[in-house]
């Protein structure tokens, strides 16, 4: 086995606990959306992701946990792609896009 740090394994391990949230994350906003869902095609829904890992980042996983992401609507996602001009593997939104983005979020509080 690679000599590997515990903050390499630390690291790895929020990557993958981020990356599963965001995906359940998805399939609750694929709920609230509903037909509508396939207006977005893979590079959407890929996007999607990017920035919600994005915005992960910066909210309590308390408070993330308890959003209700079954009542996105369509605009609010597209709302939220709005603010991934630019990104992609490698390049993360701006810091103001990713607080609009948290705003949007924190919208869907219980």
């Amino acid at each position: 086995m690679p000599d590997v740090s515990q903050k390499e394994v630390g690291r790895r391990l929020y990557h993958v606990h981020r990356e599963k949230t965001v995906e359940e994350t998805i399939k609750k906003i694929k709920i609230g959306v509903g037909a509508d869902w396939s207006s977005f095609n893979r590079e959407d829904i890929d996007l999607l992701g990017h920035l919600l890992q994005c915005t992960w980042n910066v909210i309590d996983q308390k408070i993330w946990n308890n959003l209700r992401f079954t009542s996105m609507t369509k605009n609010e996602v597209l709302k939220i792609l709005s603010y991934g001009e630019g990104v992609g593997p490698g390049k993360n939104p701006e810091q103001a896009a990713v607080a609009e983005i948290k705003k949007i979020l924190l919208s869907l509080k219980g």
